[in-house]
């Protein structure tokens, strides 16, 4: 029987490995390729997209093999690399270490992980050997597989099927399946050893692995482990990851048009202010002013004297010894501190180690039954440096005395005369982030074979456990110093229980954050919160065929499959106690879920050697769900793969899916934090945008936002939204939230011209989710309710309140997850692979390609965003390989591109505008990103159990898109999307070393 086994095995790895990188299954009767004509001839194997045993290129679902080889042949050393740029993740934004450590994301910082189509990480099922992996991560929103649990060292090749699955490997698997496939079959070692080196230095990635594996008589055993190290990528080791400008144009040309720091003589930076002080009050006829410290000692030469006039003196005073006003005139602006040293020491792409063993083996009990398991232990240890702006309100005279003369700060009860309010904003280097995530799972099971049945039963445990560690900043000890008008000494902060102190804000030491340790012990703190998620199943099946039919047997596949999560988020005590200055607070986020199933799938062939049928098959499935929170449903797939003839096949396949909401999206416990106005409100702004022609007075925005009937009695015209911010508290929809429903249907072509080597490959997906779970966003909350047709009356308006008292600001908005209208993505996927031999050597090319027709997503009250073309959502993605094999050399070329986006419409659809004022001066915003690729070339020898593998990535050193920061996110004036995340290394260089024995 293990023989059996070794040679399926064997088998399925000869059919794959013929198979370049992002090239599906093409089914085909005959294959062109005599190799391919051999794997065809192997039946009973097991592929990517049913349970019933079925040679792999003649399933009628759409399959995508990346293999490893082609991974080292492109300079990639992470499984999350390899995944998220193939054509079916690239046209959509992916969740990887950079922008875990940008974003809140689910799963948390350092994490990384996959999302098909964009529909989301909770709609793609991972599997390990073709079984479901549980989720990783830390902080309340885990439910996804961190791909950083298995190494692509241990990883043979990945299969992703490109539709819907739920009706045969249950919930989740809305998108489609990830099926990461381990390296089996071994029988002696491998030892290896990677170094990927930017040319620029900084982002150095390092791989060290061994494995081993012996094959008995009764059985075999694989051993392998693995160290992986991400050196940290810090914003100053790019010049372009760095000081973001404001990158405007003159109008109608790419002529720079960016107000110019005299200092430097370069656009002037525009990242967080630092060592100022602003002060607001009459004395500045309602603006403020901005108080500078010269740290060089020679602003006094860029910045201009006080105006002697003694009416326009009155109303700028003089600023205190070594402080510059620098925000009444053009050149003052010009020379603000916005890029602080911490800036450049900020982690982009943030260091990770990760530490993995993984086992597993199989043992022949007798009677055609065998044992088997698999055990992976995994830990990734994430470090992210960062920095942030801080800032508090006083009424203290201190400072303003200093210049005013004593007394001038006035009573702050019955009312100040002179300046009103003072606030400083120092920089601090205190806002690191650790996590260390320890990740378990072990997998035992029987499975056998009796007459041409096979069978398995297993049962799978895994476990993460992860801990992480914020730098926070006290709001008790922030708040002690608010407002102030005396010394707080010898009281105790509410909260944190410290004994307070005096701080001057006002300080340049402390502005520029050089703070003492006194203060530093006194205003900071460290904390660590913890995420248990443990997943538990049992599964079992029983696969063959029934009877045959005229055309061939009756294949049948029945099993259950009864499951249970639990997840247990304790944040840390600070953020328990909301007492995090600028960051959300959070309680304990505790729940779990059964979920019970049984499926059935059938695989009828209809039709055998008729003209124009020379096979005709039909796949059924079905599957039975129950879950203790969300109910019970019902899903099914129904597939068709007629061969016209050897040179010709269509497929089609159509289903549903059930996805019952996600631990954190039932029991998130509910989190505050606060944001800027300006930040979520549409309706500021609205004469001065009617005045400059960037909205109408009749639009819909317009007469909403001022309606009277509108929340908190309608804005004002001229409302600015001012310095407030709002309250936004998430949390999880438990006994609101019904499971999502969707559809997916995939028609294809496929093509093997006889004697040409050539196979090409058109499938059309078209995938509709309906009651999906997600949470809008504080902004879209507000957009979607100023935007309905049922305005004021459309339910979304009461997720938010405005306060007439405070001229109508937001004061708080409750953006829970709930279930909102549908989401569509809709595209065609071209694959093409060409093999040639020549006497020089045999030449493969191979292509993809994924055109996105439709990528939409609509409210409750049915107000829709179309991401399609967006920054982030390219209409187009693609790659381009060509690898040239002469004995034991092989040469390879690749291209990947990502077609351009351009989010311009999408701006001035919302109310925005594509030209910024500065200075008085009209300039033009860049919010698209042009067409961008990126090439890579490698040689590899492999001979006498040596492999030597080198090249360079991203050989012509091209840079991410730029974008004005107004418009577009950016990491300096490069565009954060994860589609640019591996172009912020640079060039760089690869090198792989490999002995087996």
């Amino acid at each position: 029987m293990r023989r059996n086994l070794l040679l399926r095995g064997t088998a399925l790895s000869a059919a794959t490995s013929m198979l370049m990188i992002a090239v599906p299954a093409l089914a085909q009767d005959q294959a062109a390729d005599p190799r391919e004509q051999e794997a065809t001839e192997v039946e009973e194997i097991v592929v990517t997209g049913s349970r019933i045993p079925r040679n792999e290129f003649t399933s009628a679902d759409p399959i995508q093999v990346l293999t490893a080889e082609r991974a080292e042949q492109r300079g990639l050393s992470d499984t999350a690399q390899l995944l998220q740029s193939s054509t079916i993740a690239a046209g959509s934004p992916q969740v990887n270490a950079t922008i875990s450590s940008a974003f809140v994301t689910d799963g948390g910082p350092g994490s990384s992980t996959i999302s098909l189509r964009g529909l989301g990480a909770n709609r793609t099922l991972v599997l390990l050997n073709g079984r479901r992996a549980g989720p990783a991560g830390t902080r309340g929103g885990v439910s996804a597989f961190d791909l950083n649990v298995i190494p692509q060292s241990s990883i043979n090749r990945i299969d992703v099927l490109k539709d819907g699955a739920s009706s045969i490997y249950g919930s989740d698997a809305v998108a489609g399946v990830v099926n990461l496939i381990t390296e089996r079959g071994r029988d002696g070692g491998e030892m290896s050893v990677f170094a990927s080196l930017p040319v620029e230095g900084g982002g150095e990635q390092y791989n060290i692995n061994g494995a081993f594996g012996r094959t008995f008589d009764r059985g075999y055993i694989n051993i392998s482990a693995d160290y992986y190290l991400q050196e940290t990528l810090r914003a100053g080791d790019r010049d372009y990851l760095n000081c973001r400008n404001q990158y405007v144009f003159e109008p109608g040309t790419r002529t720079r048009a960016d107000r110019i720091d005299p200092r430097t003589g370069e656009p002037q930076c525009t990242d967080l202010a630092w060592g100022q002080v602003y002060v607001y009050g009459p004395d500045f006829s309602g603006r403020a002013g901005r108080f500078q410290f010269d740290y060089d000692g020679d602003l006094g030469q860029y910045i201009p004297a006080r105006p002697t006039n003694p009416a326009v003196a009155a109303t700028y005073p003089n600023a205190p010894a070594g402080f510059y006003l620098v925000n009444y005139d053009t050149p003052s602006r010009a020379v603000t501190n916005n890029l602080s040293p911490f800036a450049l020491e900020e982690s982009i792409v943030p260091e990770i180690e990760r530490y993995t063993v993984f086992v597993d083996g199989a043992y022949e009990l007798g009677n055609g039954v065998e044992a088997y398991a698999e055990l992976l232990l995994n830990r990734r240890e994430s470090r992210t440096d960062s920095y942030r702006q801080f800032w508090n309100y006083t009424y203290t005279a201190d400072f303003l005395d200093f210049y005013y003369g004593p007394g001038a700060g006035g009573d702050p009860v019955t009312g100040f005369t002179g300046l009103n309010l003072l606030s400083a904003t120092p920089i601090t280097d205190h806002f690191d982030a650790e996590q260390i995530v320890d990740y378990g799972r072990v997998v035992a099971g029987l499975r056998g074979n009796f007459g041409n049945w096979s069978w398995d039963v297993f049962a799978q445990y895994s476990r993460s456990d992860g801990d992480y560690t914020s730098d926070v900043i006290l709001q008790d000890a922030v708040d002690s110093t608010s407002f102030k008008t005396s010394s707080c000494v010898g009281t105790n902060l509410p909260v944190s229980g410290r004994p307070c102190i005096d701080v001057d804000f006002t300080d340049p030491q402390f502005l520029a954050g050089n703070l003492t340790p006194e203060e530093r012990a006194f205003l900071f703190d460290t904390e660590t919160g913890n995420t248990l998620y443990e997943q538990t199943y049992v599964e079992g099946s029983i696969a063959g065929s029934v009877f045959d039919l005229p055309a061939g047997p009756l294949g049948v596949a029945v099993g259950f499959h009864l499951r249970r999560d639990e997840i247990r988020d304790v944040p840390g005590e600070v953020t328990l106690a909301d007492n995090s200055w600028g960051l959300s607070g959070a309680g304990i986020t505790e729940g779990s879920e059964e979920t019970n199933e049984a499926y059935l799938e059938l695989a009828v062939p209809l039709l055998r050697d008729l003209p124009f049928v020379q096979e005709l098959d039909l796949s059924l499935s079905g599957r039975y769900t129950d879950t203790k929170t969300s109910g019970d449903a019902t899903t099914y797939k129904v597939g068709l793969n007629w061969a016209l003839t050897d040179s010709v096949r269509f497929r089609a396949t159509h289903g549903t899916s059930f996805r019952a909401p996600a631990l954190f999206e039932l029991y998130l416990a509910d989190q505050t934090s606060f944001i800027g106005q300006r930040n979520i409100d549409p309706c500021l702004n609205l004469d001065q945008r009617v005045a400059d022609g960037s909205l109408e007075q009749q639009s819909q925005l317009y007469q909403n936002c001022t309606n009277p009937a509108g929340p908190g009695g309608g804005v004002a015209g001229d409302f600015t939204g001012g310095v407030s911010s709002a309250e936004v508290v998430t949390g999880g929809g438990l006994g609101v939230l019904e499971p999502e429903t969707s559809t997916a249907t995939v028609l294809g072509v496929i093509l093997t011209p006889t004697n040409s080597n050539l196979s090409l490959a058109i499938d059309y997906f078209d995938i509709k989710i309906e009651d999906q779970v997600d949470v809008l966003g504080a902004g879209g909350i507000l957009q979607a309710c100023y935007l309905s047709d049922n305005f004021p009356n459309d339910p979304i308006c009461d997720q938010f309140d405005r306060d007439p008292a405070l001229d109508g600001s937001i004061t708080q908005v409750r953006d829970s997850y709930l279930n909102i209208a549908e989401q569509n993505n809709r595209g065609l996927d071209f694959t093409a692979r060409w093999y040639h031999d020549f006497s020089f050597g045999t030449l493969t090319i191979d292509s993809q390609t994924t055109w996105t027709l439709e990528n939409n997503q609509a409210t409750f009250a049915d107000f829709g965003d179309d991401f399609l073309g967006e920054i982030g959502y390219p209409e187009l993605v693609g790659n381009f390989n060509v690898s040239l094999n002469r004995g034991p050399w092989t040469a390879f070329w690749g291209l990947d591109w990502i077609g351009n986006q351009d989010d311009r419409y999408e701006r001035v659809t919302n109310g925005g505008s594509l030209f910024q004022t500065i200075d008085g001066r009209r300039t033009e915003i860049k919010a698209e990103a042009e067409f961008t690729s990126f090439h890579s070339l490698s040689l590899t020898y492999d001979a006498e159990g040596w492999t030597v593998s080198g090249g360079v990535a991203n050989v012509f050193d091209e840079l991410p898109p730029a974008a004005s920061a107004v418009a577009v996110g950016t990491q300096g004036n490069s565009i954060l999307a994860s589609q640019y995340t591996e172009a912020y290394y640079g060039r760089r260089a690869f090198l792989r070393l490999s002995k087996s024995f």
